[in-house]
């Protein structure tokens, strides 16, 4: 997690002014509690459970998908640019980015959280979690409160809500081997709707107001299952990308705290 998380979070909603109705700093009166929301990614678990290891910090992610490619995933974004949250009754609470846009690097390493939302939230039973990925600016994440998240190849992120480039590889039958190189980009605007009605002990994720350490919640998303029913050889790109949004969203889930 960045360093920033809960160490300011007592003050956050004061800080970043997020929400009028949440007035001054009384997170720990029993009154709101200082809320971070968190990405991450990682490979699909394997039938014991096990987060599998494709790659180390700042690697490309190598895997295969069901369909025999060997895939070396060099390049991976994707863009978180809003984000909601909403009581079981009432109307949604949006949440801070003092850090901008987030543009999740799939080759940072699988399974770390990194915080990119904040809020002090009252106390109240929350039904849901609205997660917008969007396109990047570089021109709005230079407008962030805080740091904006660090970038390497801007050009390929720039407008982007989605962008996935690398090389995929299957046996030929003949000796040899048939070697795709690949480059998907979405810019279309996917949001995600990720319940919580049951995410906590079967019911809804829950703030008392005395919560004195504050509360977390990670949104994950499955990266390896992306490419699942992938014919490099056949596949249009087109096609592809335009449903590159709902596959995003077919992988996103929430969990509880930080530990995936």
């Amino acid at each position: 997690m960045r360093d920033q998380t809960l160490r300011r979070s007592s003050c956050v909603c004061a800080a970043l002014g997020l929400v009028a109705v949440l007035a001054g700093c009384e997170a720990f009166s029993g009154y709101a509690v200082p809320t971070v929301v968190n990405g991450a990614h990682h490979g699909a678990r394997d039938e014991s459970g096990t987060v599998p290891n494709y790659g180390g910090a700042g690697e490309a992610r190598i895997f295969d998908n069901d369909l025999g490619w060997h895939i070396v995933l060099s390049e991976g974004f994707v863009v978180a640019t809003a984000a909601k949250i909403e009581p079981c009754e009432g109307e949604g609470v949006p949440l801070g980015l003092p850090f901008g846009p987030f543009p999740e690097n799939l080759t940072d390493l699988d399974a770390r959280v990194t915080d990119f939302a904040l809020i002090d939230l009252r106390a109240d039973e929350y039904c849901n979690l609205i997660v917008e990925f969007g396109r990047y600016q570089g021109s709005v994440a230079a407008m962030a409160e805080d740091e904006p998240f660090p970038i390497g190849n801007l050009s390929n992120v720039e407008g982007a809500s989605i962008f996935l480039a690398g090389t995929a590889e299957k046996p030929d039958g003949m000796g040899g081997s048939t070697v795709i190189n690949f480059g998907f980009r979405s810019e279309q605007t996917v949001i995600v709707n990720l319940d919580m009605s049951t995410l906590e002990d079967g019911g809804p994720w829950t703030i008392t107001g005395d919560e004195p350490n504050g509360r977390a919640l990670t949104v994950a998303k499955t990266y390896d299952e992306f490419f699942r029913g992938v014919d490099f050889a056949t596949v249009d790109k087109a096609a592809f990308e335009k449903e590159l949004p709902d596959r995003l969203a077919a992988q996103t889930r929430l969990v509880l705290g930080t530990t995936i």
